[in-house]
């Protein structure tokens, strides 16, 4: 073997790793490759001298590069080849216990439909059911959705979608009624301010999940604007198979993933360049809020920084802002400011 075959050590491990850790082993300690036992594969099988520094050496670069080796004191495994049988057949039960988790927390399933899907996934692994038993236990309180259709409306309105349709619906909202016997929060049809009607004829552009929840964001012909609706608020959503979508250039025009960013609690208003100016400790709530690539200038603060923003003006945004006190200013435009002002008066108002 040529003196140059040295510099193809790394490749070799790698290679040794991946067969080593695709193979289905009954016990889970042959996954592992000890250093001494990848110095010995390179000598016998490969002709090639190699030390335990060597070694070391070859996984963390491995590692950096971007490769999920799992190390311990019984040495180095590939865990993607390891999974990957697994994974074609069947799921595992962290993969479960994930899914679990992301459906009770999301609001816009009921929790009637959560305890189906739970029960069904509970099939899809061994001992499934005593294992997943106590993550449903908390549902009982979780703030659900009441309306048990909304998986059957996201499949509706993901068909409009690539059909280039327009979907027809009821929306609901919540209404207090203070003459029953018993006050309480009940849900009606709420009526379409656009037309009179109580049916939404909207041409949806995009699902989104958001602050956990479903919108969809459509084109209403009537405003010839965007507007969005919360799914889980959507009733009767049907297909209308003979009319195509409207308003296909406006959205050709524009970035919906920026158009969604820019948007607070999913309440769309008129988009504007603004400036802040924020506390340094809060620079991961800013970046969270509008990513980390925004145009950031000095203050005469040193405690402080500005940034440059998008963002879509409404009483959302605003009730936002106001959260953060002091630490958070908005510095520009003037006219922005003074709406905020008049915001934070009107609020005032409220308690003297």
């Amino acid at each position: 073997m040529s003196k140059g075959d040295n510099r193809l050590k790394i490749l070799y491990v790698l290679n040794e790793l991946k067969q080593n850790s695709s193979l289905k082993k009954s016990d889970d300690e042959s996954r592992f490759l000890s250093a001494t036992m990848l110095i010995d594969i390179l000598k016998e099988k490969y002709q090639l001298n190699a030390d335990r520094k060597s070694v070391y050496s070859y996984i963390e670069s491995l590692q950096k590069y971007g490769y999920d080796i799992e190390k311990s004191r019984r040495g180095y495994y590939l865990r993607e080849h390891y999974n990957r049988q697994e994974e074609e057949e069947s799921f595992e039960l962290p993969e479960v216990k994930m899914i679990v988790d992301a459906l009770s927390a999301s609001r816009f399933i009921s929790a009637r439909k959560t305890k189906s899907i739970i029960k069904k996934l509970e099939k899809l692994v061994p001992d499934g059911g005593g294992k997943l038993q106590n993550r449903r236990v908390y549902l009982e309180k979780a703030v659900k959705s009441d309306n048990s259709s909304v998986i059957y409306s996201i499949d509706a309105i993901h068909q409009a979608i690539s059909q280039n349709r327009k979907i027809v619906f009821r929306y609901q909202k919540v209404q207090i009624n203070l003459r029953a016997e018993e006050c309480k929060m009940t849900e009606v049809n709420k009526k379409n301010e656009e037309n009179g009607d109580r049916l939404y004829t909207q041409s949806p552009f995009a699902l989104v999940w958001k602050n956990e929840y479903y919108y969809v964001l459509c084109y209403d012909s009537l405003s010839r604007a965007p507007r969005t609706f919360r799914v889980d608020k959507m009733k009767d959503v049907t297909v209308l198979e003979n009319e195509p979508r409207e308003g296909v250039k406006y959205f050709d025009e524009i970035n919906i993933t920026d158009y969604v960013n820019t948007a607070f609690s999913m309440f769309g208003g008129e988009t504007i360049n603004i400036v802040l100016r924020v506390k340094s400790e809060l620079a991961g709530v800013i970046a969270d809020r509008f990513g980390k690539h925004i145009s950031i200038y000095r203050d005469d603060d040193p405690d402080f920084f500005r940034c440059s923003v998008y963002v879509q003006k409404s009483p959302q945004f605003y009730a936002w802002l106001s959260g953060f006190g002091r630490d958070v200013e908005l510095v520009f435009p003037n006219s922005v400011r003074n709406d905020y002002v008049d915001y934070l008066k009107n609020l005032l108002g409220t308690y003297q």
